[in-house]
């Protein structure tokens, strides 16, 4: 059964939850669960393969040395999607996550990002030589800001450089009974994620997704609730003269329009699995497209003084005159490795007067899950335009990992269970 169906108490807390492994104990058990919360491509990864991987390797500090953890949802064998989690020896989640690897067996459930549970399992822990059973001695190193930051970075460097002996070292999680129904399906009829204009009441959703633009759009319409008022989302705005969609979304306030176009691949697994190479090149053709169909839509908006468009079946009228247009280019992903390119992509959405900026769907999830008002949202998103005008990239998730922090720092002195 459904971990919020035998547990609804949970469900506020993995709302609360920015995403990552949280270690629950329910009711009277006395061993752990595990809640990972991430994305769904990473969910349809462990599907496929029947489980994941735990990293946890033997890292040198200053004084002793520590370990933190990594763990790998395989649909690249090179690159596989990952999740950082810093283990410190004075915070509650860090000995809860230490005592579920340490176990022969786990319940591990599965959310996705607007906290949709698409399955669990129990699955059995096979330790193959990490530091946990190695003759190394490791010692947890205490909590700081600063020090998550630097494991976050060691972390990263070290899974890029690691070797095919860190491969064979890992704690295998094998997914060995079914706890729910794995095929899912989601009808919700919340006016928290149904509110915005354009809306059809309700939205339908699977963890596989071979029409990736109508659930893209929504899931977008959905974070834009967190930050701004049901009036000022505009879904899917159509031109009324010729009834052809301008872009996915319009957001205005009173001094700002921003006009947001996403592009996005089939959540498959034959989606998932294609090499890094392909996965590239669609980054950058979907960036292209993005870009192009936000600046036709501002040349019609523009065209005017009023623009006239139908969304859903109510006419409105738009009017950008006296506005400042910030384009936002929403993709799948985006890779580190590449941020001069799409740096020189924003370039292109100079034709608007407050400029643009590319994020991949992930990073645009965390930033409205950080500035959570109108105000903040629209604050930070200049900046960082401002900083892509100036010939700089900025990587949306370093930009939000100060308020991951924050929540960190109001909840790790509390005992997970």
């Amino acid at each position: 059964m459904r971990l919020t169906v035998l547990h609804p108490e949970m469900k506020l807390l993995i709302a609360e939850f920015a995403g990552g492994l949280m270690p629950l104990r329910l009711a009277d058990d006395e061993q752990f669960s595990l809640v990972i919360k991430t994305q769904k491509e990473a969910i349809l990864a462990a599907k496929i393969h029947g489980g994941l991987s735990f990293y946890l390797p033997a890292l040198p500090s200053s004084t002793v040395i520590t370990t933190s953890l990594i763990t790998a949802f395989f649909d690249d064998d090179d690159a596989p999607l990952t999740i950082r989690t810093p283990l410190f020896g004075d915070d509650g989640f860090s000995r809860g996550i230490i005592e579920i690897l340490k176990y022969e067996e786990v319940d591990i459930y599965f959310f996705d990002e607007h906290n949709y549970e698409w399955m669990s399992f129990r699955a059995i822990l096979e330790d193959n030589g990490s530091c946990l059973v190695g003759d190394e001695e490791i010692h947890l190193l205490a909590y700081h800001r600063e020090t998550v930051k630097s494991i976050h970075s060691v972390l990263n460097d070290w899974f890029a450089n690691r070797t095919r002996g860190d491969d064979e070292c890992t704690i295998q999680a094998v997914f060995k009974e079914e706890l729910s129904p794995q095929d899912i399906f989601v009808l919700d009829m919340t006016p928290q994620v149904n509110g915005y204009q354009g809306s059809s009441g309700y939205r339908r959703d699977t963890l596989t997704r071979t029409d990736p633009g109508y659930h893209q759009e929504r899931d977008i319409s959905a974070c834009l609730l967190r930050a701004f008022k049901p009036q000022q989302i505009i879904m899917n705005p159509r031109r009324k003269d010729t009834f052809k969609e301008i872009l996915d979304h319009l957001v205005l306030t009173d001094e700002l329009a921003i006009l947001i176009q996403a592009k996005d691949s089939p959540t498959t697994e034959a989606g998932i699995t294609r090499t890094i190479d392909r996965k590239r090149r669609s980054t950058h053709s979907q960036i292209d497209d993005a870009i192009r169909q936000i600046n036709g839509a501002a040349r019609y908006l523009s065209r005017e003084t009023t623009a006239k468009l139908v969304v859903a079946d109510n006419d409105l009228d738009v009017s950008l005159e006296k506005l400042e247009v910030i384009g936002l280019a929403i993709v799948k992903e985006l890779f580190d490795d590449e941020g001069e390119a799409y740096a020189t992509a924003c370039k292109k959405l100079s034709v608007l007067n407050g400029g643009g900026m590319v994020m991949d769907y992930n990073s645009f999830h965390a930033f409205t899950h950080r500035f959570r008002s109108e105000v903040e949202f629209v604050r930070a998103l200049k900046t960082l335009v401002a900083r892509v005008k100036s010939g700089r990239w900025i990587r949306v998730k370093d930009e939000v990992f100060d308020g991951v922090l924050d929540w960190v720092e109001q909840v790790r002195t509390g005992d997970p269970d």
